[in-house]
């Protein structure tokens, strides 16, 4: 099985829930991968990348745009309401959840942290963590 996490840019929750679900999920057979659907940025926020240091977890992959190839063989698990609609516009055959529905069946965006302070990146982070913890792999 392959997961990837998706969000705007790929720099800040998208590979934080790809480093924890690669940490948390080590030895359960599952692939975890992370892309954005406006990528810019050719590495992760540096406050994404120190609650990752911090933590210990594994490396996400660099910034990546979500491509068709992505689509076809993956669940893809977005943060936000209005990404599960992007992503079905784009590709419409796609497995796509929200990440919130995917782990407890609720309707729930990830807080964005972009731009915001380290208690927004450890907000976001937090509330990662509550839904990877819940997957059932």
């Amino acid at each position: 099985m392959k997961i990837i996490f998706v969000c705007t840019g790929n720099t800040c929750r998208s590979p934080l829930a790809e480093s924890y679900a690669k940490t948390q999920f080590r030895n359960a057979g599952t692939a975890f991968e992370s892309r954005g659907l406006m990528v810019f940025a050719d590495g992760i926020s540096p406050l994404s990348k120190r609650i990752i240091e911090r933590e210990g977890l594994e490396e996400p992959s660099l910034p990546r745009q979500l491509m068709r190839e992505d689509t076809e063989e993956a669940l893809l698990l977005v943060m936000t309401k209005a990404h599960k609609r992007a992503v079905k516009d784009q590709f419409p055959n796609s497995d796509v959840r929200m990440l919130s529905e995917f782990s407890e069946g609720t309707v729930e965006d990830v807080i964005d942290p972009y731009g915001g302070s380290g208690a927004d990146y450890e907000c976001a982070f937090r509330q990662l963590k509550k839904f990877i913890d819940k997957f059932r792999l």
